[in-house]
């Protein structure tokens, strides 16, 4: 499907719902009178009541799964196409959705990360893997899944807190890796937790730490322009931002050297995000700023600074010694 270049810079999928409507909005710039690399953000459609407290999204096969967290069954939803409502919903045989905040996928398997600890006194968390042809299966049946167990090796104790750094709500797929991202409460960092896909109980250390000023609440990779997108929002509630992060990854690392802040122009509690091709990203939020449960979509643009983008320069796309998405890799 071809995709019209667009003015507008990033949207996502919103949630919970009254109304129904698609609107864009066009990115603030310098002549507008916005912020220095502010995105704007442009609301597609509502989410069904199912999934009212969405909290991660990833796009298989040209379809959009998602998860809500605590308080929900062990269920997994696949959207209809105008992700207006519920295809099907799966139910994981025998798992328990004790914090479910984060999916992925990896081509070969859908992952949910158990991995919610508000309080930071869970000393194991959860991972299950979905084999992608599972998904096939019928509306409201129960699939099998792999169990899998992680801990912080380098936590010692382990007690309840408000202000730890040992809660997580992002998860990406990159490669043979599951890449974890904390969302520290204490610090406003977050550190990366790589995660073997495969191994049924693991220990897990810290492998960097970066200065993301907030608190990140999803993550996707993007093997085509090889780049990750972490979603957050600020620390501080009022007044408050939500933000992006695109950060090239070389090496199998990300190359925070090469990592670019952006302000989200509407401020909101963003739950997941997904890539939809190199130039897209689909987003959702527990929490509606238009006080409506609605669905956005972004849309990168082919030349941003004709269009008013008054943001740092693109981070250079490894191998291709051009700044920002391929011209060759447009929709």
């Amino acid at each position: 499907m071809k995709h019209a270049t667009r003015r507008w810079f990033c949207a996502g999928i919103l949630a919970p719902a009254l109304l129904a409507g698609c609107a864009s909005v066009e990115l603030s710039g310098p002549e507008a009178g916005g912020l220095r690399g502010d995105i704007a953000v442009r609301r597609l459609a509502l989410l069904p009541e199912g999934v009212l407290e969405t909290s991660g999204l990833a796009l298989v096969e040209g379809r959009l799964w998602t998860i809500n967290d605590s308080g929900d069954g062990a269920v997994i939803y696949q959207l209809d196409e105008a992700a207006t409502g519920i295809e099907k919903q799966l139910f994981l045989e025998g798992a328990r959705n004790v914090d479910w905040e984060a999916l992925a996928f990896d081509g070969r398997a859908l992952y949910i990360a158990d991995c919610g600890n508000n309080r930071g006194d869970r000393p194991v968390l959860d991972l299950y893997r979905v084999p992608v042809e599972f998904l096939a299966a019928p509306d409201r049946s129960r699939i099998g899944y792999r169990r899998m167990r992680f801990s912080y090796g380098e936590r010692l104790e382990v007690r309840a807190s408000r202000d730890h750094d040992y809660d997580c709500e992002a998860l990406g797929a990159v490669g043979d890796e599951l890449w974890l991202f904390s969302k520290n409460r204490g610090d406003g960092h977050s550190r990366l937790y790589r995660l073997d896909s495969h191994a049924a109980e693991q220990e897990v250390f810290s492998s960097a730490r970066y200065p993301v000023d907030g608190l990140v609440t999803a993550a996707d990779y993007d093997p085509g322009s090889r780049r990750l997108v972490l979603l957050g929002y600020s620390r501080e509630r009022m007044p408050g931002h939500s933000f992006l992060w695109l950060v090239p990854v070389l090496d199998a690392s990300p190359d925070w050297s090469g990592a670019r802040r952006y302000r989200l122009e509407t401020y909101s509690q963003w739950e997941a995000i997904s890539w939809d091709g190199p130039r897209r990203l689909l987003l959702t939020t527990e929490r509606n700023p238009w006080g409506m449960r609605r669905s956005a979509r972004s849309g990168w643009m082919r030349r941003a600074s004709r269009c008013g983008l008054a943001g740092p320069p693109w981070p250079t796309i490894p191998g291709s010694g051009q700044k920002g998405p391929r011209q060759d890799a447009i929709n």
